[in-house]
């Protein structure tokens, strides 16, 4: 379907209907000679769509109106247009692919500016620096006006230099070209367009070529067939800028972004030749690092000169890494308010190469580094060796003899301790030989491997395995007496501890103060307690102790020593067996006294508790006389009353029941014991007099209760049945008829027995009544003698 013009040209398209009108008379008349004659196309045709310089000429749709007049004209041209259209095609087709056969290509190698600066000072392909709405960077090419024998060359160069600006990163994410075709004729614009895409190849995103304005461009829209991923896109310059905004184009291209070529080339220049400055002196420290690393085997004998003249390439070197890092510093400073893509880039470049020259920087002050230990190395070795022959002379002569001359272990505290002391002596004399020995192996230890000779190596594990061997000694030494002197010790904490416990918790304890039983039982359980962690330490510290007496003793080389422990065994076995004696009996008397403290105590917390079941039962007979003496209004509220002086009751016996209990719970203890019983009848004898108060005054004011609540609900039933009567003889009165003498006979009757049955209600009101002006003088009586006799 034809899409309809845009409003704006209709005014246009009729103008044109006349010119199609004369053109439709002629082309018939052309028809009749014959399909074999040339064609030429009218001017309303250019005006109604044909564009002969795209390849494609698709006609563009007139205005709805004229829709059918055009179609009508169209249809005769078309047909033979089309095929002289694509007789053209094939035509430019062949001379675009044979346009270029000849010229000679530029090298692949990596290109600088210096070596395209005639291609790029040409201006055939540019990089502005802007980006379209996707932020991919633009590259134009400009078509010239005729082709020359440079112009491929000078295309290939510049595209790949172009390529080789860019990092990966953004040759992945694409580039745009945009062929510049505006003023050169279409067989050159043709063949530009297709090498710039080979060349770009994958890295090409979006190819854009603008072209010359034509009549309609600005005045219909185009009726193109859509636009195909891959293919260029077709377009004038002013709808470049649906593509790219104007502010990311070149005045060239209508744009409002500066640019200067020549400014761009000579930034170019300076990164390049900051580059390979850079690159050359990466290239000259790293053959500088991989000489002294070859210098692993460098010894004293080498000559002064040859460390001179490292040491001269080391100075020079360091002074031109500094100039260059500065060089690239400041050039980075120099490029830092540029934005555009190209400009990113190369200056990730720099970073680059800034990071390189400081690490090599860094290697070459390590391996030089490297180079002067291993000159320091092998004076040391033989000081090392001297040191070895010294603490392994000392280890196997005096302070193995020293250590020969200790084989005692104590008997007591102080003997133990004593002992001690001289080992601490002994050990000081034997830390400066230890301080040597660490310094020594610290140092053979830190030489490098290549270093080590085999000789040094046997000495130095020699001399590691004597002091080892004595350091143990020596330690198993000092733990013997570490464990001797605590095993003693403990023994006379024990000894002292179970003393004062049995003095002052067991014999101490025969008077028997109620209060403070729970307190001393719980005292002896603490103390019980102490003594029996106390008691196994110290047969783990005898154990052990005997364990260690029993292993065997070796030298400084492995050997076997003898040395007799046998008395200081069996004087362990004999304290153990001594303390185990001790524990019994004292545990013996100590749960005796637990026992009767326990019981004690109980009888101290059952009176206790009786003493305050009494206070309970008091408090209760108070809460009875103040809150629990008042009378309901009626049936109901003295039916709840009721229910509230009954559970009181209950709490009240259960009170009483609980203070029953633990008296006789303290009875049987007291018996057990064989303690007086005097307090305990006394306190017996309290909590039932509290009881049988409290339990009168309850039943009394129970009674009142349940007679209030007869006396009411008599009263309501008297009422009721008054009301009954009451109504019976007002009916009567409303039914009674003078006239009706069977119903007046009948009224008598039942008035008859009204009469009797007001009279037997009438005495049971009266003995109610009676029994009311007595109920209410029993309430007037206050039971306060209660209160008085237990006061």
């Amino acid at each position: 379907m034809w899409p309809a013009f845009s409003p704006g040209i209709q005014k246009r398209t009729r103008l044109a209907e006349k010119e199609v009108a004369e053109a439709r008379e002629k082309e018939e008349h052309e028809e009749e000679k014959g399909e074999g004659e040339d064609v030429s196309l009218p001017r309303a045709h250019f005006r109604l769509g044909f564009r002969p310089w795209d390849n494609r000429f698709q006609p563009r749709a007139p205005a709805a109106g004229t829709r059918g007049l055009v179609q009508q004209l169209l249809t005769p041209f078309l047909a033979r247009f089309l095929t002289v259209n694509a007789s053209i095609v094939a035509a430019m087709r062949a001379f675009s692919s044979t346009q270029f056969r000849g010229t000679k290509a530029m090298p692949t190698r990596n290109l600088e500016a210096v070596d395209i600066l005639e291609a790029l000072e040409s201006k055939l392909a540019y990089i502005p620096g802007g980006c379209d709405r996707e932020g991919r960077p633009l590259i134009v090419v400009n078509v010239p006006s005729e082709l020359q024998p440079t112009t491929k060359p000078r295309l290939e160069a510049l595209i790949a230099y172009f390529l080789s600006i860019f990092s990966e990163e953004t040759k992945r994410n694409g580039l745009v070209l945009i062929v510049d075709a505006r003023r050169g004729a279409w067989r050159v614009a043709r063949s530009c367009i297709r090498l710039s895409t080979i060349l770009l190849g994958t890295s090409a995103a979006s190819v854009i070529v603008v072209r010359p304005d034509g009549f309609w461009d600005k005045r219909v829209d185009s009726c193109t067939k859509s636009h195909k991923e891959g293919e260029p896109t077709y377009l004038t310059l002013t709808r470049l800028q649906f593509h790219v905004d104007f502010t990311q184009l070149p005045y060239e291209l209508g744009g409002s972004k500066p640019y200067d070529h020549v400014d761009w080339i000579q930034r170019r220049v300076k990164m390049e030749d900051y580059t390979k400055d850079a690159a050359n002196l990466v290239a000259k420290m790293t053959n500088l690092h991989q000489r002294l690393i070859t210098l692993d085997g460098f010894r004293i004998s080498e000559s002064d000169d040859d460390l001179e003249s490292y040491w001269g390439m080391n100075s020079e070197l360091t002074s031109r890494a500094r100039y260059v890092l500065q060089s690239g510093r400041n050039l980075i400073s120099s490029m830092s308010r540029e934005s555009t893509k190209d400009t990113l880039d190369g200056t990730i470049k720099i970073y680059e190469l800034i990071d390189s020259i400081e690490l090599k920087q860094l290697d070459i002050e390590n391996s030089w580094s490297e180079m002067e230990r291993n000159l320091d190395t092998a004076r040391i070795i033989g000081d090392l060796e001297k040191g070895v022959s010294c603490v392994t002379d000392w280890i196997l002569g005096p302070a193995d003899a020293m250590l020969n001359s200790c084989c005692q272990v104590g008997f007591d505290v102080s003997s133990s301790e004593e002992l001690r002391r001289r080992h601490e002596e002994l050990e000081l004399e034997c830390r400066e030989t230890y301080g040597r020995y660490a310094e020594l192996l610290h140092k053979i230890d830190n030489l490098p491997s290549t270093r080590l000779s085999e000789d040094l190596k046997s000495q130095r594990d020699f001399m590691d395995f004597v002091c080892r061997s004595f350091a143990n000694r020596l330690e198993r030494r000092r733990n013997v007496l570490i464990t001797s002197q605590r095993f003693f010790r403990l023994v006379s904490q024990y000894f002292d501890k179970t003393s004062e416990v049995f003095d002052r918790l067991v014999m101490g304890n025969r008077t028997h103060d109620f209060s403070q039983a729970g307190a001393n039982l719980l005292k002896l359980e603490q103390s019980q307690g102490i003594l029996e962690t106390l008691e196994r330490e110290l047969v783990k510290e005898g154990e052990k102790l005997s364990d260690i007496l029993s292993m065997p003793v070796k030298d400084a080389l492995g050997r076997d020593v003898h040395v007799d422990y046998g008395e200081d065994i069996v004087n362990v076995r004999d304290i153990l067996d001594a303390t185990n004696a001790r524990k019994n009996i004292f545990n013996d008397s100590v749960e005796l006294q637990k026992l009767s403290l326990k019981q004690i105590a109980l009888i101290y917390t059952y009176e206790s508790d009786a003493k305050q079941a009494v206070k309970w039962l008091n408090d209760l007979y108070d809460v009875l006389l103040k809150n629990h003496m008042e009378i309901g209004c009626n049936a109901m509220e003295i039916q709840l009353q009721k229910e509230e002086h009954q559970s009181f009751q209950e709490t009240a016996k259960g009170t009483y029941d609980y203070g029953c209990q633990l008296i006789n719970g303290a009875q049987v203890l007291r018996l057990s014991c064989r303690l007086p019983l005097e307090s305990n009848a006394t306190l017996f004898s309290k909590l039932r007099q509290a009881w049988k108060q409290l339990r009168s005054v309850s039943q009394e004011q129970l009674t009142r209760l349940r007679v209030c609540a007869v006396f009411h609900r008599s009263v309501e039933d008297h009422c009721s049945k008054l009301y009954d009567l009451i109504k019976t003889v007002a009916s009567l009165r409303r039914s009674w008829r003078p006239e009706d003498l069977a119903a007046e006979a009948r009224a008598k009757a039942e008035i008859v027995i009204i009469l009797d049955n007001r009279e037997k209600l009438l005495l049971e009101v009266g003995r109610m009544v009676r029994l009311g002006r007595l109920l209410r003088t029993r309430l007037k009586e206050p039971l306060c003698h209660q209160r008085q006799v237990r006061q």
